[in-house]
């Protein structure tokens, strides 16, 4: 009887961790959120106007290549060394902090395995498989955030994820000469949309939890 007891006393101890806030962490992956939705919602905005006729010099081009994920970087080092040494009590925000950064990790390994692959058929279509996935591993991720919190637009943005890598495949399956635009603007708003403006809200809440 006392073995039960004492289980149940350290299951609600958990479930209390579980929901609690982590002000500071919601705050940090909100930043993070932000800032890879931003940079790289701005870079896909700026493709699809090249790549609907928009002239820009070679040097313009390579800059919205190559920027976006330096910019991006220093962010994530930023964040990572500035809360190097700060309490995360919160057993929920860890939970959806690790869901976060497995895609994190997910979206990495895939983008070196749809480059191998794309590189050694010489087929740009295999690459453009990874922005699906992508958004697939987004989705996974926020509905983990759902399942954690139970919040309503966690599950939102889960279900905008999963709906935007159906749409992406099917551009891709489409076959047509003319899908580069649309897909990098199906992209562009889901980034923003998805990614940046969540982590926007997120960062916002979390700094007034923090306070």
């Amino acid at each position: 009887m006392t073995d039960n007891a004492d289980t149940a006393r350290d299951d609600l101890a958990f479930v209390r961790a579980l929901v609690s806030e982590g002000g500071q962490v919601q705050a940090s992956l909100g930043q993070a959120l932000l800032a890879a939705g931003g940079c790289y919602g701005l870079q896909c905005l700026l493709q699809a106007l090249f790549a609907s006729g928009v002239q820009a010099p070679f040097a313009v081009q390579l800059t919205v290549g190559i920027l976006p994920t330096l910019l991006f970087l220093a962010a994530i080092t930023w964040i990572t060394v500035r809360d190097k040494n700060r309490s995360r009590n919160s057993v929920g925000a860890r939970a959806i902090n690790a869901a976060f950064g497995g895609g994190g990790l997910a979206a990495l390994a895939t983008a070196l395995i749809f480059g191998y692959l794309a590189y050694r058929t010489q087929n740009m279509g295999t690459w453009l498989l990874h922005p699906v996935m992508i958004c697939v591993v987004q989705g996974t991720a926020w509905y983990t955030a759902y399942a954690i919190r139970r919040r309503g637009w966690y599950a939102l943005a889960s279900a905008g994820w999963f709906a935007t890598s159906l749409l992406l495949a099917w551009l891709l399956g489409s076959g047509g000469p003319d899908i580069a635009t649309p897909f990098l603007l199906v992209l562009a708003f889901a980034l923003l949309g998805l990614m940046a403006l969540p982590g926007w809200v997120l960062m916002r809440t979390g700094a007034r939890l923090a306070a």
